[in-house]
């Protein structure tokens, strides 16, 4: 049957056409039989080619084809106009004496009563559709409830009640607009405030909740996020309406995390700006097979560059990012060649910038992890010190006009070896700004969530065991951002860069890593200290309670971006970087030296704890 449903349609809707002619006959002439009777010659012939007519015009417009469970005002529009025209042709016809003795007022009534008729068993059908779902789905479905009954909330309950493969029941909305409660949506009703929720949830069963507030600001959708994760329900997310009309709730739905208790800001770009500087470029990325630098390729690929080197170590990391480059079909909109390479090797960096002569260089390549560092100090300092001088006396002999190295808070009087190392590396980019054509610039941020080896990930895989969740310390605290947050404002800095600076990122309010291991047990359903505990093993080796942006000696000038800023530049002699990096170097070829001791001499913020 539903092979031939079109054609069924289609004369369907030609069998309404003929009834509303009889109709239209019958109230023209009053029901008057002796009227009726005498037009009568007329009605077999008029028939024909009114029915001709708008079965042509019905043909063109394809009206027939249009889904009955998904009508609308859309269809109802459609409908409407292939009627007027077939109407005009009749008239037409009339004034041409085509239909001779044919009065119009018949054709403007039948207009009116197919018009009508076909619209409605279009609504009907809908209508029955959407109440055997609901009913259907009232006995067995997911029983769950909207946080929000704006554009995102109703979009959500069209999907639910449209597809069939979706077994959700939506019982109702929740909306802290008070205006909005006691109306109904598509016949769902807007329960309350969220002052009801908890009774909503209790009364009506609920299993999950669905918040729908895409386009509100960041701080409120983060205070929605941290009231709801209180019922202990699985929560999801609208991210965003274009998706959600886009891909359905398969693309424009994701499971609320960490990332929406931030309430961090919209971040607003130059993006004009930073495609200017990139279109066209041949773009080196050290590191690019990590969370940074394989964020920082995806980004500067959407700018179209003319080519992406991506060098790393890692061929894992590499290999991933390469598939799924290929997979989004990124990997065609330039040129890009993977390497793997290591920063530490001179000669074949040497032939990386001969070949490929790079215009930027964004240099994320770095040991990270600070307990493994203060165990190694020499490999923190060969591969984070000396791995970047050779990027940088590359980029000075092949005229690279911008390096951007990736900095991190714990470069502020740096309490543990991998902090200094990064340290060492502003001082060090600063000192060769003006010694050649490149303009050295560092960008200063603090944690990143999500990225390899932090402590969500870490939260993550412990909630997952079933606990414990190790925290060092109860009032240890840390700045957060998210890495495509951190990545776009490091494009923008590379944009505003003229030599020297050092970017500083606004990394909003400091997040209590207590808090975040007790949001993040929640989010997973769990309550803490009570089905996933919560331990305290101590301050690692060299961490602090807190991390800086920016030293005392620095001070902040603005940017164009209020949440960039750039970090008073300081003079480094380029003579005393040199005699630096020679003591570095013989400290750590050396067993007699201690490498901490000469970086705390090179580095005079470093104090180190043990």
């Amino acid at each position: 049957m539903k092979k031939y449903k079109n054609q069924l349609v289609f004369i369907l809707d030609l069998f309404m056409v003929s009834i509303s002619y009889v109709v239209a006959v019958a109230l023209r002439f009053d029901f008057s039989k002796i009227l009726i009777k005498s037009y009568h010659s007329y009605s077999y012939v008029s028939i024909l080619i009114v029915t001709l007519v708008y079965g042509l015009v019905y043909w063109f417009f394809k009206n027939y084809r249009s889904l009955w469970s998904t009508v609308s005002i859309h269809e109802a529009l459609n409908i409407a106009l292939a009627n007027v025209v077939a109407l005009n042709i009749l008239i037409i016809f009339r004034i041409s004496n085509l239909l001779e003795g044919f009065p119009i007022s018949i054709l403007l009534i039948m207009f009116m009563i197919t018009t009508l008729i076909q619209f409605s068993y279009r609504v009907l059908y809908r209508y029955y559709r959407i109440v055997r779902i609901r009913e259907t789905r009232r006995r067995g479905g997911r029983r769950i409830l909207i946080y929000g009954a704006g554009n995102a909330g109703r979009l959500i309950l069209n999907e639910i009640l449209e597809n069939d493969k979706l077994n959700y029941f939506v019982v109702g909305f929740i909306d802290d607009n008070e205006d909005l409660s006691g109306s109904y949506i598509y016949g769902t009703p807007v329960m309350g405030t969220r002052l009801i929720l908890d009774q909503a949830i209790n009364d009506y069963e609920i299993d999950e909740i669905f918040v729908a507030m895409p386009s509100v600001p960041e701080e409120v959708k983060a205070d929605v996020a941290k009231y709801v994760i209180q019922t202990g329900l699985p929560i999801k997310v609208v991210s965003s309406s274009k998706n959600l009309i886009e891909s359905g709730l398969s693309g424009g739905v994701r499971k609320l995390d960490v990332r929406d208790l931030l309430g961090r800001p919209e971040i607003k770009l130059d993006t004009s700006k930073i495609k200017s500087s990139l279109m066209d470029k041949v773009v080196l990325v050290t590191g690019a097979g990590g969370s940074i630098g394989s964020e920082l390729v995806r980004q500067i690929v959407s700018y179209k560059p003319k080519h992406v080197i991506m060098l790393d170590l890692s061929e894992t990391g590499l290999y991933e990012l390469q598939q799924e480059l290929k997979i989004s079909g990124q990997f065609d909109v330039c040129d890009i060649e993977v390497l793997i390479k290591s920063i530490r090797d001179k000669q074949e960096l040497d032939l990386v910038f001969q070949s490929f002569k790079p215009d930027v260089v964004f240099h994320a390549a770095a040991h990270k992890h600070v307990p493994l560092m203060e165990r190694v100090p020499e490999e923190a300092v060969k591969n984070n010190i000396f791995g970047t001088k050779n990027i940088v006396d590359l980029c000075l002999k092949y005229d690279v006009d911008k390096m951007v190295n990736i900095s991190t808070d714990k470069a502020v009087n740096p309490t543990n070896v991998m902090g200094a190392t990064k340290r060492f590396n502003e001082m060090m980019i600063q000192s060769h700004n003006k010694l050649g054509k490149t303009k050295f610039v560092a960008v200063r941020f603090g944690n990143v969530l999500g990225s390899n080896g932090s402590v969500v990930p870490l939260f993550q895989k412990q909630i997952s065991s079933g606990g414990p969740v190790t925290v060092t310390h109860p009032e240890i605290i840390r700045y957060f951002m998210t890495i495509p947050e951190a990545v776009s404002l490091v494009l923008e800095a590379y944009a505003f860069a003229k030599g020297g600076e050092i970017f500083v990122l606004d990394m909003g309010e400091p997040v209590k890593i207590l808090d975040l291991a007790e949001k993040m047990i929640e989010l997973s359903g769990y309550r803490p200290y009570e089905e996933i505990d919560i331990v305290f093993v101590g301050l690692r080796e060299g961490e602090k309670l807190f991390e800086e942006l920016l030293m005392a000696e620095e001070g902040l000038t603005k940017t164009e971006n209020n949440l960039i800023y750039i970090a008073n530049p300081i003079d480094y002699d380029i003579d005393k970087v040199n005699l630096s990096l020679k003591r570095l170097e013989e400290a750590v070829n050396s067993y007699d030296r201690d490498v901490k001791e000469v970086l705390k001499e090179v580095v005079p913020t470093y104090k180190a704890v043990s």
